[in-house]
């Protein structure tokens, strides 16, 4: 089989994953540099910033060990092509592959009724390591919009408790407003860029994913066409 399409690296999903995250902890130390991080803890009482900050590192790291499955199934894949994949690639972690090999030889015997049916299950295997990403996405979304209410209810809340219009209760009603509302703005802020990073993360990797089931495809297609294979 020609394995001139199969030429990339394979560790390129974990070279993407290393490369964005260098950039997000320079980002990280420039916030903290310029004390902003600081400023964002000490105005958030609600402390929903530091669990959204927590659960994107850990989420960070879950897409790491995606990006190291998927070039691991590349490599695998591309060893196996360089063997003249004379029979279906074998080791941990390849079960997947071999079956739907297998498979797809199966469905051309039976005119290829099933083709459909076997894509859509391989691209199902392919993504299924990082669909949590996708989750985590929204999730941090809805987090961040729950600060907003949160602050809002802070915000208003000071209103109920003035008890006289002096002066010095007016500058505290707004004191107390002032701090509710800088609940809403940082955690939504934190939510929306935790998101829209991650939403990064989880682009790049569909991008190889797509790239592996494609070449799967393929040499499940070359195969059938081999001689002894139709």
């Amino acid at each position: 089989m020609n394995s001139k399409n199969l030429q990339q690296d394979p560790y390129m999903p974990v070279y993407s994953w290393v490369i964005i995250t260098g950039a997000i902890l320079f980002g990280f130390f420039l916030l903290w540099r310029f004390k902003f991080l600081a400023l964002i803890l000490e105005s958030d009482q609600t402390r929903l910033s530091v669990l959204i900050v927590g659960l994107f590192a850990c989420t960070c790291l879950y897409l790491g060990v995606s990006s190291l499955r998927l070039s691991r199934y590349k490599k695998i894949l591309m060893d196996w092509i360089m063997d003249s994949g004379n029979s279906p690639p074998s080791g941990p972690g390849t079960e997947w592959i071999r079956e739907h090999l297998l498979l797809s030889q199966q469905s051309q015997v039976n005119d290829g009724n099933h083709a459909e049916a076997l894509h859509a299950r391989l691209v199902e295997k392919v993504h299924r390591g990082h669909n949590l990403g996708w989750f985590a996405v929204d999730f941090l979304i809805r987090l961040g919009l729950s600060g907003t209410v949160i602050g809002f209810i802070l915000m208003l809340s000071t209103v109920y408790t003035l008890q006289n219009e002096e002066v010095s209760a007016l500058q505290e009603l707004l004191s107390s407003m002032g701090a509710g509302m800088q609940v809403a703005l940082y955690t939504t802020l934190t939510g929306i860029s935790a998101s829209l990073l991650l939403s990064i993360y989880c682009k790049v990797l569909d991008r190889f994913a797509d790239n592996l089931v494609g070449d799967i495809v393929r040499q499940s297609v070359l195969g059938q066409r081999r001689p002894g294979n139709g």
